[in-house]
């Protein structure tokens, strides 16, 4: 069982996307309260760690529930961004949120994941968001440039239609999810040594297979105000 769906949560997030956005995170324990919910972050920034694919998020979680300093008391799950509070985690960061939006992993020069820090290291696009305590619940707009540089990406790498897949793999009821992340996880290799290289990797379930090139455009610029 997913742990997220243990205990609902009492915060929620409206949002505008292309397609529906993922969360992976934890739950920790907070005396006779509603648990603390820690959501998965890359790189420097406080902010969550977002999906763009249901399918990618799962994969995060499941990898990094294997490795050997995992907290099996609070393993990863997943939950669609909606059921997240985004709003009230930026309130607790001061009001500026600096997000990462996922759209692959980062891989070694033979397809390899990379694995770093407990966790598979993911390709993503920066984007940030102000909040004002005058407002009321706020509709996070995310910048439609981000996903159409994700499909130019997705074109790049040789998976063009993986963006067609994500409604599919949304509906997916659970039994049939559960096929295609163990083909997903099953086909990975893992490494925790990068190449000097940038290279990246993505899972396309219609062609039933990892994906993965040098990249074209680097990391650290991916960022958009």
């Amino acid at each position: 069982m997913n742990p997220l769906t243990a205990m609902p949560m009492t915060d929620s997030t409206d949002y505008l996307a292309p397609f529906s956005l993922w969360v992976c995170a934890r739950r920790h324990p907070r005396g006779a309260g509603m648990p603390f919910v820690e959501p998965a972050r890359a790189g420097a920034n406080p902010g969550p760690l977002i999906f763009v694919s249901r399918l990618h998020a799962h994969v995060y979680a499941a990898f990094s529930n294997r490795e050997p300093d995992r907290d099996d008391l609070n393993p990863w799950g997943c939950l669609p961004l909606q059921a997240f509070g985004l709003r009230e985690y930026g309130r607790a960061l001061g009001g500026k949120l600096d997000c990462e939006l996922a759209y692959g992993f980062v891989a070694d020069e033979t397809g390899a994941l990379v694995v770093a820090d407990g966790a598979p290291r993911v390709r993503f696009v920066e984007l940030s968001f102000e909040m004002s305590d005058e407002l009321g619940e706020p509709t996070f707009s995310f910048n439609q440039y981000a996903f159409e540089f994700m499909r130019m990406e997705w074109i790049d790498i040789g998976a063009p239609s993986l963006l067609t897949t994500f409604d599919r793999i949304d509906a997916m009821r659970d039994a049939a999810f559960a096929q295609t992340l163990d083909a997903a996880l099953s086909r990975a290799t893992l490494t925790r040594h990068g190449s000097d290289i940038e290279h990246w990797a993505v899972y396309d379930p219609d062609a039933g297979r990892w994906i993965a090139a040098p990249a074209s455009v680097p990391m650290h610029v991916l960022t958009l105000h």
